[in-house]
């Protein structure tokens, strides 16, 4: 094992953790935005809950970061001993990770004004996908 492959799945854990943040925050700015919008005010309460569901994430995203790393470690054993199978890869941060982030891209899909509009450009966009595999 290498330092320069330790050095990319560190720069990809950044990246993963990162991505969780900034969509948690991108969802706490669209709440904020719909609730001025709809002329409610914007309490400790919600922010609190925001918070918490950041911190749930990420102490998620830990603990699939330890199974990660135990499992990467299993694969790096094996591979010495000649029975390499799956490259050393941080599997489950990154499902988890990629998950949550559609989570938050749907909850700011819900606090947008032009959710419809979204709704309809989903539609379409899985049409396309759909028609793609038939091809």
């Amino acid at each position: 094992m290498t330092s320069r492959f330790i050095s990319s799945v560190l720069v990809l854990l950044c990246v993963e953790y990162s991505g969780v943040l900034l969509s948690v925050l991108a969802d706490l700015v669209s709440g904020v935005r719909r609730a001025r919008r709809e002329g409610q005010s914007c309490t400790s309460r919600g922010l609190r809950r925001s918070v918490a569901k950041l911190s749930s994430y990420f102490l998620s995203l830990f603990c699939l970061t330890v199974v990660d790393g135990m499992i990467v470690a299993a694969i790096i054993t094996l591979s010495s001993l000649g029975k390499s199978f799956l490259p050393p890869f941080p599997y489950l941060t990154t499902v988890g990770a990629v998950s949550l982030v559609l989570i938050e891209a749907k909850s700011i899909a819900e606090n947008s004004p032009h959710r419809a509009r979204l709704a309809e450009a989903l539609h379409v966009f899985m049409s396309i996908l759909r028609k793609g595999r038939r091809v």
